[in-house]
């Protein structure tokens, strides 16, 4: 075997038949990616064509691997708690086309899986650079023997908090950093290791929100461009923060709240046992257009506090709940009373939903009704905007925010239209 541009092995033309089917379904994979619009540049396509995507993930099928539609765990923590993956193509794909590489570039990723170190490898070429770092030994050691195995010798693999800064920065910053675990927090490290033409491609909590998001410079503080709704498994280190539960009706009902958002649970418990009113807002959607996450952003900037209601499917069978989707819905709270979004099919227009709110406790009204003034505004504003863009002001800066700030430790976020 040779060594390609990118650090893979190329083929010397002694191919088995594995080797044969495993490029089949390579290929296949990538066609897809085409076809849905997920791999639009021919600098992400060739990255894909040349990883070989089923190395790093020898614990299952290559089949599996190249037809997963979602993550495929490497590592479990006692208990089964995934602690590691790699991630879904599609992820992996829209990261890449957010983070806008090129040759030459140095760049850091946080999280070590193997797979995505090596596509980028492949993106900025033997001119630029890849720096993996993860906070877990046993994920870097398996990440240098694969990436050993493949051919990735230039990929520089490290064992640290990816929350704090990297002694080996280059001397004007990463052109990219690309985060590959959930984060709860922008680390003051991201903000000052980052070049001033660099972008930052996150997947970060808030609100009870998981977005991954691409960001750039806007003067001191970052501003989103890129917007994609996703799941990661959360970060491990210093930065790292579980969101708050609630547990309005044991496990069936829980309200998710992040950012120490002040909650009584026991007051939020009692309003929950209260017979609930429900409000319709007029607001409609067709299930085809996929307005929700974006509402569910704009709603996460404008209104405070605010959260999301989960409930199991047992909760709806019961009638606990009114139409909450498996993602959730938006919550808003205040001291004694709770309220969130529901969904109905539309009395006049059934293939459309209308879009509601669901109240309980003494003030249901009130509440009931500010978070139904919020969504016709959203309606009236903003439907039609795109997805919202999110700011973030590092904390220790000159800069700052003003409107419905939401506190991490290290950054201050607002969202805008």
């Amino acid at each position: 075997m040779t060594e390609s541009r990118g650090g893979a092995m190329e083929d010397d033309g002694m191919t088995t038949e594995v080797d044969r089917s495993t490029e089949e379904l390579r290929v296949r994979m990538v066609k897809r990616l085409v076809e849905r619009g997920v791999i639009v540049s021919p600098a992400v396509e060739a990255a894909f064509r040349a990883v070989p995507r089923h190395r790093f993930a020898p614990e299952v099928s290559a089949a599996e691997v190249y037809e997963a539609p979602e993550a495929i765990f490497t590592k479990r923590a006692d208990g089964g708690r995934a602690v590691s993956s790699v991630s879904a193509p599609w992820l992996h794909a829209r990261m890449l086309e957010a983070a806008e590489l090129a040759p030459g570039m140095n760049v850091l990723e946080i999280g070590s899986g193997g797979c995505n170190a090596a596509l980028l490898a492949e993106m900025v070429g033997p001119g630029g650079s890849v720096t993996t770092v993860d906070i877990d030994p046993d994920i870097t050691d398996r990440a240098h023997r694969l990436l050993a195995e493949t051919g990735y010798t230039r990929v520089a693999v490290r064992t640290a908090d990816g929350a704090q800064p990297l002694g080996e920065a280059p001397a004007g910053g990463w052109d990219r950093i690309v985060v590959t675990t959930g984060a709860a927090d922008l680390p003051d490290a991201w903000f000052s290791q980052l070049a001033p033409t660099g972008r930052l491609i996150v997947p970060l909590r808030f609100r009870s929100l998981s977005r991954t998001l691409a960001f750039t410079w806007e003067g001191e503080h970052l501003r989103s461009d890129t917007t994609v709704v996703s799941g990661f498994l959360a970060m491990q280190g210093t930065s790292a923060q579980a969101p708050r539960v609630v547990r309005l009706a044991d496990a069936d009902v829980r309200l998710i709240v992040d950012e120490d958002q002040p909650v009584d649970d026991l007051a939020l418990s009692q309003a929950f046992a209260d017979p609930r009113q429900e409000r319709w807002t007029g607001v409609e959607l067709t299930g085809s257009e996929g307005l929700l996450p974006r509402l569910d952003l704009w709603l996460a900037g404008a209104v405070t506090p605010y959260g999301r209601l989960r409930a199991t499917k047992a909760a709806a069978e019961r009638g606990l709940v009114g139409w909450v989707l498996g993602s959730g819905a938006g919550a808003v709270w205040n001291g004694d009373s709770l309220a969130y979004l529901t969904l109905r099919q539309a009395p006049y227009t059934p293939e459309h939903f209308e879009l509601g709110v669901t109240a309980h406790g003494p003030t249901k009204d009130k509440l009931a009704a500010d978070l139904g003034d919020a969504v016709r505004q959203w309606d009236a504003t903003a439907r039609h905007s795109g997805d919202p863009v999110v700011h973030a002001y590092p904390r220790r800066g000159a800069e700052q925010p003003v409107g419905v700030v939401i506190e991490k430790p290290s950054a201050r976020l607002t969202v805008t239209p």
